[in-house]
């Protein structure tokens, strides 16, 4: 028995071609029974619908999370010279957490004005922090200029100690929930339960003004008229070429299953959405993704499967996957098909190419088309070492017999090779071939893990006036979308104490 690497022969690209890259050139064999699913397979239940809940118990949950106190230890506190602190850095950890409350800082002030609103934060700091930081509290809550002080002055310059310290409290609290650890459960790889998946993704927040210069001339009258710019914010190209404003940003999350408010929302990062010449300190949506991961991979390694959308390439997945993981995305299209290897038994030869994201064999059919037929995938076998490989276990149906054999999904170190003719890696496996291929009942399981981030974002817009994030800046923005995951992850807390319990 013998493998031999098939060398596709390199076609012109034409603007024909060019135009025509997202069509189909070829015929797509049906997809088989195997251990992604079958046809028959019926779609997962929905879970249950989310209770609402009244903005009095957000915020009773918001003032009662003891790891905001642990939070609010690493804030800028009093110093000797300058302004005087009016209110100790837990007080304004939760006006900012507020602010996605109750809309803006102008109402969120207004609302800590109030008995109501201000006395359960003073029962929450004395449950806390004791009676003494209690009673040295004022009567009423930090006025709207209290709070432009410090958020301008400390809480900004602080964004990134804010941002990893919340990040670290964020990853403990999902554990504790018994979420991303090692179940008791055997279950294969391909079906990774939900708590033990990721899910992420990106999204353009639109800042309070979308005016792109300081100056505007009124072509009537020629007046000038001044406008406040965010220095930060940029054009993004969305999915379907949708052209949006804003700051760029990263949220990481992970969630019970068929639970509702049990989502926690673990990493948020602001990334780079413009050239690398004009934001050389963000990184690029793919590279803060990976990073993100792999640092909570290092609080839990249980962790078992990550998902996002089709932004993140082969480039990207590669070391994840080599870390152990799972990594779902959906194909890129227009991929077409590459050329696997010739296998060879005895007299039997089948030439094997990636195609919809999967192996192939093809066929050439009578009258000259050429025709993929997918290959049935027995399992997805995972070997661990100082690196995690994957294979497909599959079948090759034969005349003369069937054909079993191990295919990488992961990349290997002859895909890294550098083809001299091209300078590229000899093979992009990782972006042709996926663990799980989308189009399978087990892709589209997968699939739906994923749009809780798009929940997310959602939610998150949806919480300010216009759906515009009442902050300039992109350290601004992120403190505010910090704020928003305090909020969010306080209610997961309160609605799942003894989740741990049942998931273990």
């Amino acid at each position: 028995m013998s493998r031999r690497k098939v060398t596709a022969a390199k076609r012109p690209v034409t603007a024909e071609a060019k135009g025509q890259r997202d069509q189909r050139t070829y015929i797509y064999g049906a997809i088989p029974d195997d251990a992604f699913g079958a046809k028959t397979d019926r779609p997962p239940p929905k879970g249950p619908e989310a209770p609402p809940l009244a903005q009095d118990e957000r915020f009773e949950y918001l003032v009662n999370n003891p790891d905001l106190y642990t939070a609010a230890t690493a804030l800028p506190g009093p110093k000797k010279v300058g302004r005087p602190a009016h209110y100790p850095p837990v007080v304004y950890l939760i006006f900012l957490c507020s602010i996605s409350l109750f809309g803006s800082a102008r109402s969120t002030a207004s609302h800590l004005q109030r008995p109501l609103w201000w006395e359960a934060v003073r029962r929450a700091v004395r449950a806390h922090q004791g009676d003494e930081a209690a009673d040295a509290l004022r009567p009423t809550g930090p006025s709207r200029s209290n709070w432009n002080h410090y958020f301008h002055k400390h809480l900004k310059p602080a964004h990134g100690t804010v941002r990893d310290i919340s990040r670290d409290l964020w990853i403990q609290q999902a554990l504790d929930h018994g979420m991303m650890k090692e179940s008791g459960k055997r279950t294969s790889r391909i079906y990774p339960e939900r708590q033990q998946v990721l899910h992420g993704d990106a999204t353009v927040a639109a800042p309070p003004s979308s005016h792109t210069e300081h100056e505007t001339v009124d072509e009537t009258t020629g007046e000038i008229r001044t406008h406040r710019v965010d220095e930060d914010a940029g054009v993004t190209t969305e999915g379907g070429g949708r052209q949006v404003y804003g700051n760029k940003f990263l949220s990481v999350g992970v969630r019970l299953a068929n639970r509702a408010h049990s989502r926690v929302i673990l990493a948020l990062e602001s990334i780079r959405h413009r050239s690398q010449e004009e934001d050389p300190e963000r990184e690029a949506e793919g590279a803060a993704f990976v990073g993100l991961v792999k640092h909570i991979l290092t609080r839990a390694p249980g962790l078992r499967a990550a998902t996002y959308d089709a932004a993140l390439r082969g480039t990207h997945r590669a070391p994840l996957i080599a870390e152990g993981l799972l990594v779902f995305t959906p194909q890129h299209s227009g991929l077409p098909p590459q050329s696997l290897e010739r296998y060879q038994d005895g007299p039997c030869k089948h030439d094997l190419y990636v195609a919809e994201a999967r192996v192939c064999e093809r066929h050439i059919t009578v009258d000259g088309q050429t025709h993929y037929t997918p290959l049935p995938v027995e399992e997805l076998e995972c070997r661990q070492g100082k690196r995690t490989r994957y294979y497909h276990r599959l079948t090759i149906p034969c005349r003369a017999k069937d054909h079993t054999l191990r295919i990488p999904v992961d990349e290997t170190e002859d895909d890294r090779q550098i083809d001299p003719t091209t300078g590229k890696k000899r093979f992009n496996r990782t972006e042709h071939l996926r663990q799980v291929p989308p189009d399978t009942p087990a892709g589209r399981r997968l699939k739906g893990f994923r749009q809780d981030s798009e929940s997310t974002h959602s939610r998150f817009d949806q919480s300010y006036p216009h759906k515009r994030v009442p902050a300039y800046g992109a350290n601004g923005a992120l403190l505010i979308y910090i704020g928003y995951a305090w909020l969010n992850n306080s209610v997961t807390r309160v609605m799942h104490p003894q989740a741990a319990a049942l998931v273990t």
